[in-house]
């Protein structure tokens, strides 16, 4: 089980294909409720394949759930869970984020979630500095996995040397551990810009402020660095390191968000752009997406029209023979499927565009 946006599951048709999304709490005896409340999802799920597919396909697929749910360590979840179960996909995924809760049975699977997870859980570098040593990991929600770049000085030992005196005649012990450290600070960021050329992952610093302070004003990596956290964190633990960092990458979140609103200002101001769910069906459709901006709680069924560019939100959708169960799902995964980004926002962000606007590309 694991956190990240699987791409087989993007666009996938499955007839059917089964989509659980449930609230969950690692505590006990919450958790045990939780796969209490999970059974009747279960038989919720089982309801609808037996009403749309026959009983033979519905008891194919009710086994592949049941195996699904019973290798869940309910003891080590965190805020939802994600459970897709079609005749060839058997996935369990660990959701780090309040869900709302859904039983959607259609003919692909419902992955809002799990980019709004991609989207949530961004892969940074920490880079944690002291004198004594320094420090690199990867991280991705609340993974974190230590990498070694074989240049890395191990301390500030590893830059000392005779040419750092400071003068012939005597020793200003002072002026010679400042030079070996603007050494060793400025040997650390060599290894980091020649490391993450290429992959450009974002690098969070942590270190004192002496050590932040010097990098901050002589750094070659400033357009990847994208925050800085002050104190001493030689012997810091993997939980910590998630709760320092957690408010810079939130930071970063919103500042993407402005980013895509000004981007969405600016496609209305030359016309490229549609809004609502219908008239941004139609541009995915045709391929016109460069960037979806969507509430990220904003959700919406429907049924056909005249055509498959053509959706139809009215009184007839509950009854429909072809009913959309989730259209902003739906069109999420024709904007990835054609190279489009997608960018959550606040609910309420988007109400002039009835909560759903498409960038096009023309």
């Amino acid at each position: 089980m694991n956190s990240t946006l699987d791409s087989s599951l993007i666009g996938t048709k499955a007839f059917p294909a089964v989509s659980i999304i449930v609230p969950t709490h690692p505590q006990y005896p919450q958790y045990k409720l939780d796969r209490d409340h999970l059974q009747h999802l279960l038989t919720e799920a089982e309801q609808q394949l037996l009403e749309h597919h026959g009983k033979q396909k519905a008891n194919m697929i009710m086994d592949r759930l049941h195996s699904a749910v019973n290798g869940i360590n309910f003891g080590a979840l965190t805020q939802g869970l994600a459970i897709y179960v079609s005749s060839e996909v058997q996935r369990v995924i660990n959701l780090p984020f309040e869900v709302t809760e859904k039983v959607i049975v259609d003919d692909s699977f419902e992955i809002r979630d799990l980019l709004y997870a991609a989207k949530l859980n961004k892969h940074f570098l920490a880079l944690i500095i002291s004198q004594n040593k320094v420090s690199t990991l990867f991280g991705f929600g609340n993974l974190f996995v230590p990498v070694r770049y074989g240049k890395m000085p191990k301390g500030v030992r590893d830059v000392m040397n005779q040419h750092s005196l400071p003068g012939w005649d005597y020793l200003d012990t002072k002026a010679y551990d400042e030079k070996n450290i603007h050494n060793y600070l400025r040997f650390i960021d060599q290894v980091i810009e020649e490391e993450n050329r290429g992959s450009e992952f974002p690098v969070i610093v942590l270190g004192d402020k002496k050590i932040n302070g010097y990098i901050r004003n002589h750094t070659r990596n400033g357009k990847h660095i994208i925050g800085y956290v002050d104190g001493n964190y030689e012997h810091i633990t993997l939980p910590e390191i998630r709760k320092r960092v957690e408010p810079i990458l939130q930071q970063l979140s919103e500042q993407e968000e402005r980013q895509a609103l000004e981007q969405l200002g600016a496609a209305i101001g030359n016309g490229h752009y549609a809004a609502g769910v219908a008239e941004v069906w139609r541009a995915a459709a045709e391929a016109r997406g460069r960037v979806l901006v969507v509430e990220k709680e904003y959700r919406i069924a429907a049924r056909f029209g005249e055509d498959n560019y053509t959706i139809l939100v009215d009184d007839a959708v509950e009854t429909a023979r072809h009913k959309i169960a989730d259209a902003v799902d739906d069109i999420i995964e024709m904007v990835l499927q054609n190279n489009g980004e997608v960018v959550f926002v606040g609910n309420g962000r988007l109400e002039q565009q009835q909560h759903i606007a498409l960038i096009t590309r023309y």
